[in-house]
């Protein structure tokens, strides 16, 4: 009986799913959980973990300027200056669309040299000069991540 099921674990191995960008992948091999990447920052940097509120009624606002904070992002995100960000989402949204979402804020891990230079990198988004970003009551926390799935 034992030797039924090593031939049909040979025959069928276990399928796990990754999780990647609007897709999910399913192989044949279990994540291994040893592949995690362990983070290291350049040299006299290091990783700011960012919570930033909106300020209240500005949910309109912030959909309507919502394309260009994405273009504004991009020269961050290639140069992977950062490393995840996102919406920061008061309740689970019932869709994908944006307008309906109720919004906290947004969320941000920037590897930069300060506090200061992260101050500066978000009073550029055009979330903060439009007023939607509420960045005087930002939370910036410095960041020492253990683990990173790649």
């Amino acid at each position: 009986m034992a030797s039924c099921f090593k031939v049909l674990r040979r025959l069928f191995p276990p399928v796990s799913a990754r999780v990647q960008p609007s897709t999910v992948r399913f192989t044949r091999h279990p994540v291994n959980k040893t592949q995690m990447a362990f983070v290291t920052t350049p040299p006299g940097k290091s990783e700011w973990l960012v919570v930033v509120p909106d300020k209240p009624g500005t949910q309109q606002k912030r959909v309507e300027v919502r394309a260009q904070h994405f273009e504004g992002l991009k020269p961050y995100v290639e140069s992977q200056q950062f490393k995840t960000g996102g919406a920061v989402l008061k309740d689970k949204p019932e869709s994908d669309d944006p307008s309906t979402w109720d919004w906290y804020g947004s969320t941000i891990v920037v590897v930069a040299e300060s506090k200061e230079e992260v101050k500066a990198i978000l009073e550029k988004d055009i979330y903060t000069q439009t007023g939607v970003w509420d960045t005087e009551n930002a939370l910036i926390l410095a960041a020492k991540f253990a683990f990173r799935f790649p």
